[in-house]
């Protein structure tokens, strides 16, 4: 009875284990042997699972490309790899350059496109030049026939150079020391002969030479305010500082002058002398200065100099008509004295 009970359950287990072994065929489709068999036995078409569309994809989940829909592609619609190279070589390589920017993060358009202009109220350093004009007495002597020769006042023009700096001191007040250097001479003297018509022939002839030059350290007391003016060349406003001034200063300088006079017919006459001088120079002065918002200026002084002279070296040839010969001498004078002399001067500059 055991046995026959033992039996029937391994015939029932045997039965059970067929029907859950499966097999997979060649699409990956579970198939059953024993089934297959009994629906042909029986006459019976088992139903086929509906299909997924091979776009449908499942959230969270790789997409399935369908194998059948890969192959239904078109020749048109497959791209021609040899166009697309044609292509590619026809467009143009255009090179791009990287624009580095030049300009700091620090500096504003205004910044650049609006220069800063120049500010008169702050200390700074400036250079300047003029043209300038004064007399200078000599004390000539000498009688003769034909000419006579006293003392005079020499005309004497040329420039004057300097370089300083400026302090401003507040509420339109400003103070400067400068270096300047001169010289001034008769540039354009000529020679004049006793008959101007007959200039070849040295019958007779005068003429003077004169310089002088020297160094001044200067200190100036000035104003300042602004102005606004017409342009008298063009149609706009101009903006200026306007700075009357004035100052003091002293120095040294050094002066060369000479007068030569001969006369050779039958008046025989002649007379040279020359001075040498070494000075020292006080001065003070004043005038009025226009500055532009540029820097540039412009200026008119007056000033008056106290000349000293500390040395005087003369030489003197002198021959009156009827003496046999011309007579020479020499002299040192150490107490010559000089009158004050007035120079004016016409110039600018430019501070920065």
């Amino acid at each position: 009875m055991n046995k026959l009970i033992l039996i029937s359950g391994l015939l029932l287990s045997f039965s059970l284990f067929a029907q859950d072994a499966l097999e997979l065929d060649d699409s990956n489709v579970e198939t059953n042997p024993d089934t297959e068999v009994t629906s042909q036995n029986d006459g019976i078409v088992p139903e086929e699972a509906p299909a997924i569309p091979a776009e449908t994809t499942v959230e969270g989940e790789p997409e399935v490309v369908n194998e059948d829909t890969e192959a239904q592609v078109t020749p048109e619609e497959t791209p021609n790899e040899e166009l697309v190279e044609n292509e590619k070589a026809e467009q143009p390589v255009v090179e791009t350059t990287p624009v580095v920017a030049t300009t700091p993060a620090n500096v504003t358009q205004t910044d650049v496109d609006e220069p800063k202009r120049f500010n008169m109220r702050e200390s700074h350093w400036f250079s300047q030049f003029g043209f300038e004009a004064m007399e200078y007495t000599l004390p000539y002597d000498y009688n003769g026939t034909k000419e006579q020769f006293s003392e005079e006042k020499r005309q004497l023009y040329g420039g004057r150079i300097g370089f300083g700096g400026e302090l401003y001191l507040g509420a339109g007040f400003m103070t400067s020391s400068r270096v300047e250097g001169y010289y001034m001479g008769t540039l354009f003297e000529k020679a004049k002969t006793a008959d101007p018509e007959e200039e070849d022939i040295d019958i007779a002839a005068t003429k003077t030479t004169g310089q002088i030059y020297g160094v001044d350290a200067v200190q100036t007391l000035s104003f300042l305010w602004d102005f606004k003016t017409k342009n008298p060349f063009m149609d706009e406003w101009a903006y200026l500082y306007v700075e009357p001034f004035v100052e003091a200063g002293i120095g040294r300088a050094w002066a060369y002058n000479r007068k030569s006079y001969f006369y050779d017919t039958t008046i025989q006459e002649e007379y040279s002398q020359t001075f040498q001088d070494e000075l020292t120079n006080a001065r003070i002065g004043g005038g009025i200065k226009l500055t532009s918002r540029q820097g540039f200026y412009f200026y008119l002084m007056a000033t008056q100099n106290r000349y000293d002279i500390t040395n005087r070296r003369s030489k003197i040839k002198s021959q009156v008509d009827g003496d046999p010969a011309p007579t020479s001498s020499k002299f040192t004078d150490k107490d010559a004295d000089l009158d004050a002399i007035m120079v004016y001067s016409l110039g600018g500059g430019y501070r920065f």
